[in-house]
Parts: C-alpha cells; sequence; structure tokens
C-alpha cells in the first residue's frame, strides 16, 4: 500500500454526516487514507459511524485506519491500527492482522526504537510546534524533528500545528509527509 504524504485524523467538531462528505472529498483531493479518531463520541455512536465510514471507505477505496482507542469498536473492515505513544509502551507484538498497516505515535528516540521493535509501517513524531489540543506541551521545532527522523528507517510524519502548506517544509527537514487535524479536512 502506498502511503500518502498528507495524512488527515478526524477532527472531533465534524457531525456524522459531515464527516462522510469530508471523506468523499479527501478521494477527489487525491487521499486514499485518513485515521479515525473520535474519543468524544460514545461507544454506541462510535460503533454507528463506523459501521457508515467502513462501508464508504469500502466503496470510495480509501483506507481506513482506526485510532488504538476504537480496535475494539467494529468489526468492519479497516486497513489498520495507530497506537498511541501510551499504547505502544504497552504493545509486544502486533496484536491483529499483519497485512494491515501499523502505525504508532511517537515523542522521544525511545518511542521510535520501541515502534522498530513492533515492525511499524510508519510513525507520526509529535508536537512540531504548539497545538491548540495539547497547550501543555512545548513543540520540538524542526531541528529536533530532522534530529530524531534521522534514526529511523521508517516513513515518518511531522504532527502539531501544521498545514497541508508545511508539506515542503516538513519534507526539507526529512520528513517522509505531514499528518494533522483541523488544518487538513475540506469541509
Amino acid at each position: 500500500m502506498n502511503i500518502p504524504k498528507i495524512y488527515p485524523i478526524t477532527p472531533s467538531y465534524l457531525s456524522t454526516n459531515q464527516l462522510l462528505t469530508s471523506i468523499k472529498k479527501l478521494k477527489r483531493d487525491g487521499l486514499n487514507l485518513f485515521l479515525y479518531r473520535r474519543k468524544e463520541l460514545s461507544k454506541s455512536a462510535i460503533k454507528a459511524e463506523l459501521s457508515l465510514i467502513a462501508k464508504l471507505c469500502f466503496d470510495q477505496k480509501i483506507y481506513l485506519i482506526l485510532n488504538s482507542y476504537h480496535k475494539q469498536d467494529t468489526k468492519n473492515n479497516f486497513s489498520g491500527i495507530h497506537l498511541t505513544s501510551l499504547d505502544l509502551r504497552k504493545e509486544e507484538g502486533r496484536s491483529f492482522k499483519s497485512d494491515n498497516l501499523l502505525g504508532i505515535s511517537c515523542h522521544s528516540e525511545e518511542d521510535i526504537i520501541k515502534a522498530e521493535s513492533l515492525k511499524a509501517d510508519y510513525i507520526f513524531l509529535s508536537p512540531i510546534k504548539e497545538t491548540t489540543s495539547h497547550q501543555e506541551i512545548e513543540g520540538m521545532g524542526w531541528k529536533k524533528f530532522s534530529y530524531l527522523s534521522n534514526k529511523t528507517n521508517l516513513p515518518t510524519y511531522a504532527l502539531g500545528g501544521l498545514k497541508k502548506e508545511d508539506l515542503r517544509v516538513a519534507e526539507s527537514y526529512d520528513a517522509y509527509g505531514i499528518a494533522g487535524i483541523s488544518n487538513f479536512w475540506n469541509t
């Protein structure tokens, strides 16, 4: 599977209908993959929403990656799991089909080493800049990002306070691509 240079993560502010419409727009924009992360919804709402999204993704040939928070919420088809850095510390091996993608959020060199030991397919490295969602965490900046991303051969996405327009800058600091929430959806 070819993973894209721009990797959207679902925002919390979209309704289910808005999210479905936005997923269709992703395909029109040439993107074929996104990370589903909707922790703010109830378990029953997540199951109902994932059922609709999984069908749409199958029909549109879009890869649906689930945040590890949701891995128990669906029996539907999905294309991969993305582990949080907290889940990374608990994992001992791939606990799902090996042909599914495994992505991992990393914040340190130790996280990157662990991600490699789990045979991750890609990593998010964050935060690059300060973000509204994690105001208590200082951004690492591009130089530290470059240093850490050069510690691995895994495709490394820059995440945190970025816009789609930051892709070229990210690539100049050794990023494979960029990931994001609020600035990555055409709503």
